[in-house]
């Protein structure tokens, strides 16, 4: 489990994964600066904002039995900054890489539970970590009808087009 939880540690497994993503093939290019903005948006969002405000302690803090695996983190215990970036990273991959959706969702899990396995969070924390990644990965890529549209084409999708409306009178 410690492995799980270091591969998860600032969300570098996902960039990764992104980048061979991106090199097994070249129209998958497009999302990696999605991927990017993902995880640094999942980063700002638990780790500055939301953990400082919430303040919650550690399961090993609050309770004497709680056996620790690994280093002790300093930081606040809600929600769960792994498993936010696990889930964020894996919505925005499987849009790249669809094929591997389930393969990247059971790594995103892995990631997430061995936080509680390891003693450093509570499971709720998990809970709300994984729910808040996959609503920023989300925002970030277009939401769900982007999801369902690249999972249910079967095909790998590229980078979404942004197209301007016209200005009423011009053409």
């Amino acid at each position: 489990m410690l492995a799980f939880s270091d591969i998860g540690q600032a969300g570098t497994v996902w960039l990764i994964l992104g980048t061979v993503a991106a090199l097994e093939n070249r129209s998958r290019a497009g999302r990696l600066w999605q991927l990017a903005l993902t995880i640094a948006l999942a980063y700002v969002l638990v780790d500055h904002v939301l953990k400082p405000s919430i303040a919650r302690s550690r399961p090993f803090d609050a309770l004497m039995d709680i056996r620790v695996v690994g280093p002790r983190p300093l930081t606040y215990s809600f929600p769960s900054g792994h498993a936010c970036s696990a889930f964020a990273g894996a919505w925005v991959l499987t849009l790249m890489w669809p094929r591997v959706a389930a393969l990247l969702w059971m790594l995103a899990g892995c990631i997430a539970f061995s936080r509680v396995y390891m003693g450093v969070h509570y499971p709720l924390d998990i809970l709300a970590g994984a729910l808040l990644g996959v609503a920023v990965g989300a925002f970030v890529t277009g939401g769900r009808r982007t999801y369902l549209a690249a999972n249910l084409a079967g095909a790998d999708a590229p980078a979404p087009q942004v197209y301007s409306r016209s200005s009423p009178g011009t053409s």
